[in-house]
């Protein structure tokens, strides 16, 4: 049967056929032939389809060019396009080209199109993007920013009609902001159902932020052959940038008289938040250069909604969490929370309002409170009985996670609230207690909404000449619909003020009222400053980005190479920044930031090498040292030992004696030979200068003709806490010197577990490494007896014992000052008992190399 998820079937990613204006070849990534070429080759490259089928890429391209290809294929992370502007690969001085090249299974995609030279902004693009960010500052609302955004579109692309659709929590589309020519009928206000732009065409605008369609009316080109020769498969196109139109989506351009589109992805925090929609009513060639600079646009302008959204959130959330103090203050003075939070002022719906208010001021909306069966009321509410039926709906309706429940359309999921939907069509609900009997429920009236769609939402495809064919409909006329059963929606703000007080509540209920009073206070304080040192964060972070973007297009050769650095270098600064945030902010360890970065290079055989004593760094220190770390990598793979297979870098860090600080060692071989540069770029100012401002340190780079070396020294104030392990790590000529002593003792190691496979490897592990192994022990009593009577450096336990745990053999260890790490499939933070908390703990399946790790740093 052929319905509208037909459309969220079509396999729109894998089309066998490109946009006929351009051109494509599928190169091998390892000896550069062509293994599959479409569109019109014969223009943009001088040669048939079939004439370069098979052909080497040097029939087509310049030593240089061809040099450069070998660079790009050999790229691992080369997934999206990158832009490669004319005269980049151009292939006659006859015919600018504008290129892009991007990874796909192994081989290399390049796309060519003719460029438009003559252009205003193809010699300075940058210009574009600083014409089309002006004002985003001094926009005093998100509507007056979207407003602004179409009209910079507009003035740049010069597109007929440019619009903001944003998406909906329903999947809907809603256009919230339009610039279009004066004689086009206006869409704004009009929304869009939710098949109009299928799940995997959703999907695609978050791989790719921009997506052009030059003309709706076109014959495409096919690929040929249609599967690729090396692999059998079809061309996964997900991010080319030729990638053939779905019939469907055409028709429905078609449909709407649309001749020519552009459509740029608003992404925020990884959601598709929206689209930038450009229509044109003819044929619109957008030149390379030009779509970049939108590309770019889409980009900054996702941060500014971003921004705005997290700031108001930040805003509301501030104010809520005042209004929770006073809540919770006067309920030190009652014994009955029920009344403290409803006769109370304030009270629970000046905490979480009900919805609008009456003529007369008063809340149209209410909330019922239920502890032990007993019901307390404050505002509009179903009567008792009808909250004692939803109440045994919702003990087992609701999940055992947050024990939060919201709902804007209660009668649409239970169907006898469609009985009070004038006073109960919205529903906010938290469980007080652990059993969820006891429960606080806001209610919402019914908002009767007018909304205006584009056709009738009800008929967004038509059947077409066959069973399994549909076409897109052809009404786009205003169709109005009157919805009724739902409230003003629950916002974010809103589902964190309910979750932190139940959270207070449970606190009180679990504890004596006057201890909980006291800690209100203290935590008011904490909420304050947390609130203002995020504040503070967040401006900060967007300094940062703003200087970045700055420094950036100054020392960038290219519209691309800028576009490239400032990726990289933003998505540098995001994995600091998550770090940072899963430990609540509180610092970041050297051998993380590191390994974060040096990690991905070692997965492509990389010889990287790091090493040094358990320091965590302050986040202000974290952040500096992770660009720095950036920077050194990238400039080691483009240039350094990293370019080379026969390269090679450690990096390894130490206590300084004398004040305590910390001495970091970059250290590059085996690549090939350096010469000093002749001017300072932004990398090297980022890494020396930035270091030493934001650091209190300093930071100095050596060309040493065998390879770069860079020496990072941070103070004490840099430093969270450290080790109480060794006080110093080897150095590069300490591991290269090093020979054991001959008669040195090896070290012994209990082995507490009762799989045969891990013991096997953690047996050849330690004989690898010089180690005796005491045991192994599979079972509770073993380990018990070999704990008591062998001596032993360190031991490695198995919690789980064939169902025994081992905490008795951790007891006994930590008697007699034994170093231990546990093994366990478990969550390490709720199986450990409170007499073994803080005992280190690593979770299956782990690797080799992070045992070794844990049990040298317990040795002696």
């Amino acid at each position: 049967m052929t319905d509208l998820t037909t459309c969220d079937r079509e396999p729109i990613h894998i089309p066998g056929a490109i946009l006929p204006y351009g051109a494509m070849l599928v190169l091998d990534g390892v000896d550069l032939q062509v293994l599959q070429a479409a569109g019109d080759t014969e223009a943009l490259l001088g040669l048939s389809v079939d004439a370069l089928l098979g052909q080497p890429a040097e029939r087509l391209f310049s030593s240089e060019q061809v040099f450069r290809l070998r660079g790009l294929a050999g790229e691992p992370d080369l997934v999206k396009p990158r832009h490669l502007l004319d005269p980049q690969l151009r292939i006659s001085n006859r015919v600018p080209l504008d290129a892009s090249a991007h990874r796909v299974d192994g081989g290399l995609v390049l796309e060519f199109e003719a460029a438009e030279i003559s252009d205003a902004f193809a010699a300075e693009p940058l210009a574009a993007v600083q014409l089309m960010v002006e004002g985003f500052g001094s926009a005093a609302s998100l509507y007056k920013l979207c407003q602004l955004a179409t009209e910079s579109v507009r003035h740049v692309a010069r597109y007929d009609r440019v619009m903001i659709y944003r998406f909906m929590e329903d999947g809907s589309g809603w256009v919230i902001a339009e610039s279009r020519d004066p004689e086009l009928e206006p869409f704004l206000d009009l929304h869009y159902p939710a098949a109009d732009i299928p799940k995997q065409a959703r999907a695609l605008y978050l791989k790719s932020w921009l997506r052009l369609i030059a003309r709706v009316d076109y014959d495409p080109a096919p690929l040929v052959p249609e599967f690729n020769p090396r692999s059998g498969k079809p061309l996964d196109m997900s991010y080319a940038v030729l990638r053939d139109v779905s019939p469907i989506h055409r028709e429905y351009l078609r449909n709407m008289g649309v001749g020519a589109s552009m459509s740029i992805s608003i992404i925020v925090d990884g959601r598709l938040w929206g689209l930038i929609a450009c229509h044109h009513n003819s044929p619109r060639q957008l030149p390379r250069h030009l779509r970049a600079v939108c590309e770019l646009f889409g980009s900054i302008f996702s941060l500014q909604i971003e921004a705005r959204e997290k700031s108001e959130q930040f805003a509301a959330r501030l104010a809520s969490r005042a209004v929770l103090q006073k809540l919770m203050v006067n309920l030190a003075n009652v014994e009955d929370y029920a009344l403290g939070l409803t006769k109370q002022s304030p009270n629970l719906l000046d905490y979480i309002h009900g919805g609008d208010l009456s003529p007369d001021g008063k809340s149209l909306g209410g909330v019922a409170v239920r502890v032990d069966g007993a019901l307390t009321f404050l505002g509009v509410t179903p009567n008792p009985a009808q909250i004692e039926s939803l109440s045994d709906w919702l003990t087992t309706h609701m999940s055992e996670g947050d024990g939060v429940f919201a709902t804007d359309r209660l009668g649409e999921i239970w169907a006898p609230a469609q009985d009070f939907s004038a006073h109960g069509s919205g529903l906010l609900v938290i469980s007080v207690t652990r059993d969820p009997s006891d429960l606080i429920l806001w209610f919402r009236p019914e908002l009767l909404e007018t909304t205006s769609w584009a056709g009738n939402p009800a008929k967004s495809a038509i059947p077409g000449a066959t069973p399994d064919r549909l076409l897109p409909r052809k009404s786009f006329d205003a169709w109005k619909q009157t919805v009724r059963g739902r409230s003003i929606a629950w916002t974010p703000a809103e589902l964190d003020a309910a979750l932190d007080l139940r959270v207070s509540l449970l606190q009180i209920i679990l504890r004596r009222i006057e201890v909980a009073a006291r800690e209100r206070a203290r935590a008011h304080d904490r909420d304050k400053l947390m609130m203002a040192e995020l504040d503070h964060r967040v401006k900060n972070t967007l300094a940062n980005i703003q200087a970045l973007v700055v420094h950036s297009s100054r020392h960038a050769e290219s519209l691309t190479s800028f576009v490239h650095g400032l990726d990289k270098r933003l998505y540098a600064m995001a994995k600091a920044h998550s770090l940072l945030t899963q430990s609540r902010w509180e610092g970041v360890s050297i051998e993380t930031l590191v390994r974060e970065e040096l990690e991905p290079y070692s997965q492509t055989g990389a010889n990287v090498a790091f090493g040094g004593p358990n320091a965590v760094l302050t986040s202000k220190s974290a952040l500096a040292l992770s660009l720095a770390l950036h920077e050194l990598a990238t400039n080691a793979a483009k240039f350094g030992a990293l370019s080379k297979s026969s390269g090679r870098v450690d990096v390894n860090w130490r206590w300084i004696d004398r004040n305590d600080g910390l001495e970091l060692t970059w250290l590059e071989s085996g690549g090939p030979a350096v010469e000093a540069p002749t001017r300072r770029g932004f990398g090297s100012s980022l890494i020396e200068r930035a270091l030493a401002l934001e650091t209190g340190g300093a930071a100095k780079i050596h060309y040493d003709r065998g390879g770069v070396v860079c020496e990072v020294s941070l103070p004490p104030t840099s430093v969270v806490t450290k080790s109480a392990g060794p006080s110093e790590s080897p150095t590069v000529d300490d591991l290269v010197n090093q020979a054991p002593a001959e008669n040195a003792r090896r070290p012994r190691l209990l082995l507490v577990e009762d799989s045969y496979l891990l013991i096997v490897t953690l047996e050849e592990m330690c004989e690898d490494l010089g180690w005796d192994v005491v045991g192994p022990a599979t079972r509770l009593t073993h380990a018990m007896h070999l704990a008591r009577t062998e001596s032993f450096d360190a031991a490695f336990l198995d919690v789980n014992l064939d169902g025994e745990m081992s905490w008795d053999v951790a007891s006994l260890l930590k008697e007699r000052g034994i170093p231990f790490a546990f093994s366990s499939g478990y969550d390490g933070a709720s199986v450990l008992p409170a007499s073994l908390a803080g005992a280190q703990i690593l979770r299956k399946p782990f690797r080799v190399e992070d045992i070794e790790r844990c049990i040298r740093n317990m040795l002696p």
